[in-house]
């Protein structure tokens, strides 16, 4: 519940590598924070046209932009989510992986340590903490407030030739 920790993991959040959330940079959103208008990621969902606008520096204009990049990271690939979530020792490489092979949230939050280490480039060490970030309460919670909101839970990736599976 740190402020700065908190400013960190929206600046993680809305970066290019994870939901590309264009116009919320580090200065808006420390702004949030300071404002008191967000407490968690998911509060980025959440906020009001006229409290965003009433921040410094901020016109209409910007608040609209910063909106319609809000709405537009909801469509992101599965494997931007994951990314986005911060999970220890899971980039943007490993969250692709994941959302290639079991293709959606549901699948990725009913899979073992095993069906992880299973994933072709997945070890022991990002198996065990996927599966325990997953595991937590906390996170469950977090990623159903997502799916509610409606950010996309399916990967994008078709994978429509199977042949070379398994094979090195």
């Amino acid at each position: 519940d740190c402020p700065a920790q908190l400013l960190r993991n929206l600046i993680h959040f809305t970066s290019r590598d994870a939901m590309d959330i264009e116009g919320l940079g580090p200065a808006v959103l420390e702004q949030l924070v300071d404002a008191d208008l967000v407490h968690n990621i998911v509060d980025l969902y959440t906020l009001d046209f006229d409290s965003v606008m009433r921040l410094d520096r901020i016109g209409e204009k910007t608040t609209q932009n910063i909106f319609a990049a809000i709405e537009k990271s909801k469509e992101n690939d599965l494997s931007k989510l994951i990314t986005a979530l911060g999970i220890r020792h899971i980039g943007a490489k490993a969250a692709k992986l994941v959302a290639d092979k079991l293709q959606n949230m549901d699948a990725i939050l009913t899979a073992s340590v095993e069906d992880f280490m299973a994933i072709d480039g997945f070890g022991e060490i990002m198996a065990k903490s996927l599966y325990d970030f997953l595991s937590l309460p906390q996170s469950r919670a977090l990623i159903e407030r997502f799916s509610e909101l409606g950010l996309n839970m399916q990967s994008k990736t078709v994978i429509t030739d199977t042949r070379f599976e398994g094979l090195t």
